[in-house]
């Protein structure tokens, strides 16, 4: 019975743990609009699109340091540190 709740316990804090590994960007850019975050350290590269509501948010990122783009012209590279368990809010806008 012991080894039976010590295994259930397990199971249910590791999705937990798993979770605190990771982190996220989240805020505001051009509706429809596609963004590029890259880990600096790893070179690990994802792509998201922008909601019709003009939100983003990029999850399950390694912590470090990230380099978030809006495509298009006239939108420069950000860099954001992303933190375990954290949401880094960071908001793109168009620079003329």
């Amino acid at each position: 019975m012991r080894k039976l709740l010590t295994a259930a316990l397990l199971a249910l804090t590791t999705p937990l743990m798993a979770a605190e590994a990771t982190g996220s960007i989240a805020g505001a850019a051009d509706a429809g609009a596609q963004i590029v975050v890259t880990n600096i350290g790893s070179g690990e590269i994802i792509g998201i699109m922008v909601r019709d509501d003009g939100t983003y948010r990029a999850e399950g990122l390694k912590p470090g340091r990230d380099r978030i783009v809006e495509t298009g012209p006239h939108h420069a590279p950000r860099e954001v540190g992303v933190n375990a368990g954290k949401e880094s809010q960071v908001d793109l806008a168009a620079r003329k």
